[in-house]
């Protein structure tokens, strides 16, 4: 995809997934005629007070075809909230007590037009609830055919 970017840089945008009902994963969809150049996405995830483990996985989507599947490696229990962050480059490491976890995204992931970025969460709840879905990227606008 690399020879579809201009050779200029593109502009930063950062928004916000549309929120998501109580036991419902967060889905964002690209805006037809863009592409970006994947940079952060931070989410917050609370969760109810079923006994089960929470892990979120993030997937990006794209002509139908499941590009990417990245895990968190922490998962979260009942009645806590955590923060979820994806980051281009390298993981940071996490404290013992921290309420919040950043995982690695590949370096240069760009996406076409109408790619789905999406959270799939293994043992989500009916009570749970993601909230301030944030993703920045690098933007590029398609020119009309």
């Amino acid at each position: 995809m690399a020879e579809m970017i201009p050779d200029q840089q593109g502009r930063i945008v950062v928004v916000e997934a549309a929120p998501a009902g109580p036991g419902v994963d967060w889905t964002h969809t690209l805006p037809l005629r863009v592409r970006w150049r994947l940079r952060t996405i931070q989410a917050t995830l609370v969760a109810g007070p079923d006994v089960v483990d929470r892990i979120p996985e993030l997937t990006i989507t794209q002509n139908g075809h499941e590009i990417i599947r990245i895990t968190v490696s922490q998962s979260l229990a009942a009645n806590l909230t955590f923060i979820y962050g994806w980051m281009e480059g390298e993981r940071a490491l996490a404290v013992t007590g921290q309420t919040s976890r950043v995982t690695a995204l590949p370096r240069q992931l760009h996406l076409n037009n109408q790619a789905i970025i999406a959270c799939v969460t293994v043992g989500l709840t009916l009570t749970d609830q993601w909230n301030d879905v944030i993703i920045s990227a690098e933007e590029w606008m398609e020119p009309l055919a």
